[in-house]
């Protein structure tokens, strides 16, 4: 009974293998396809050197520090969009909710109306040290 059981599902981990397999070849055949050798670099006349805007790099362009403010600009944007979002199809239907469906909007914008007043008070939207 349980040998049954065991055999059943080899199929399925045949079928998992292949599939495996199948993303792993065409990784390989996509990575040997597209990568660049350090000759094709050398002889590239500059083809593969940073472009900032028209003006020469200056120094290792590799690795270099982005300030952590972007990044939090960046998340307060996508929270404050994703709450417009989710206020558009409320305002729609306002009328048809009713004082629960009122109550659940306040709730939620005074949520985000305290997120707000964190970012502000822990000073994230100041750009200037």
């Amino acid at each position: 009974m349980v040998a049954d059981n065991i055999t059943a599902y080899i199929g399925i981990v045949v079928i998992g293998v292949v599939g495996i397999l199948i993303a792993l070849l065409t990784m390989e055949g996509i990575w040997r396809a597209l990568r660049v050798e350090e000759r094709d670099k050398k002889n590239a006349g500059g083809k593969y050197e940073t472009y900032e805007c028209g003006e020469i790099a200056v120094g290792d362009t590799k690795f270099f520090n982005i300030s952590f403010k972007y990044y939090i600009y960046a998340l307060m944007f996508v929270v404050f969009d994703v709450e417009a979002i989710f206020l558009f199809p409320w305002a729609v239907e306002f009328t048809n909710l009713g004082v629960i469906g009122y109550m659940e909007a306040m709730l939620f914008i005074g949520l985000i109306l305290l997120s707000l007043i964190y970012v502000l008070n822990k000073k994230f939207l100041k750009w200037t040290d």
